[in-house]
């Protein structure tokens, strides 16, 4: 319903183009940011593009989706330039001129948030076309480019803090779990990973620990916030999708009898 509902908002915010780029990770800023509201939310059934003879479920606009909105925009907009920057993608070429209005708007709400944004983007890009292969640097630009995105309006200081490393943390543990995920297919395609460049075989054992560590971290962050609705699926998300998606991408074995692990530290 909040995926649904960050895309209808896309749409009259931002036109139809914007819808492009829609994101699970803004997704579950938005269900983060909603959890902490007082305000009622209003849910009714709505049509869907994707599937227009069958209505869905769509938390309605409200003032919530206009930060995480924005973000979904500009943070859009970066990747496709990056794209048609270094892999000179022409889908990504096709597609900025699309997002010209919207971009300029949402920077327009949120000044120097796209420079921000950017800047780490910039970094990581040039990191990964000079083949470093420090997992731990490359992983901290894009855990920074989440950190800037989780530090939305509104917020406590107290919040403020929790959310940026909540957000620093999901992106440390996004980008090495998909570098580690996707060797096989940037073999192939002969495509930068970091796991490809080191003679060394890659110490499996000690990266699922450090990324049981690194979730261990989002949890215990988690537990620090007034969560006010939407318990049960932020305790899904956090305590059980993203240990599964560990186990997806490590294999289960040693992570269920490592999972131990981060449920021992959140208490």
């Amino acid at each position: 319903s909040y995926y649904c509902g960050l895309c209808k908002t896309l749409k009259s915010e931002y036109g139809f183009a914007s819808r492009m780029g829609l994101s699970y990770d803004i997704t579950f800023l938005v269900l983060l940011l909603s959890s902490l509201s007082d305000k009622p939310e209003s849910i009714c059934m709505q049509r869907c593009i994707a599937n227009p003879f069958r209505k869905k479920s769509v938390v309605e606009k409200n003032q919530l989706y206009e930060y995480p909105a924005a973000v979904n925009v500009l943070l859009t907009v970066a990747k496709l330039k990056d794209d048609w920057k270094d892999e000179h993608s022409f889908r990504a070429l096709f597609c900025l001129p699309l997002f010209w209005r919207s971009r300029q708007k949402a920077q327009k709400k949120y000044p120097g948030l796209y420079e921000k944004i950017k800047d780490h983007i910039n970094t990581l890009s040039l990191l990964e076309k000079e083949k470093c292969d420090e997992i731990d640097k490359l992983a901290h630009e894009f855990g920074m480019v989440l950190q800037i995105i989780f530090d939305a309006p509104d917020l406590t200081e107290n919040e403020r803090r929790i959310f940026m490393h909540m957000g620093y943390c999901l992106g440390r543990f996004i980008y090495i779990a998909d570098a580690y995920e996707d060797r096989e297919k940037d073999k192939k395609e002969g495509s930068f990973n970091p796991f490809l460049l080191s003679d060394k075989p890659v110490d499996v054992q000690m990266l699922k620990t450090s990324l049981l560590f690194t979730l261990s971290d989002v949890s215990n962050s988690y537990q620090l916030l007034n969560i006010k609705r939407n318990r049960t699926i932020l305790d899904n998300i956090i305590y059980l999708g993203l240990t599964e998606s560990l186990e997806k991408v490590f294999g289960a074995n040693l992570c269920k009898n490592e999972g131990e692990l981060m449920n021992e530290r959140s208490v």
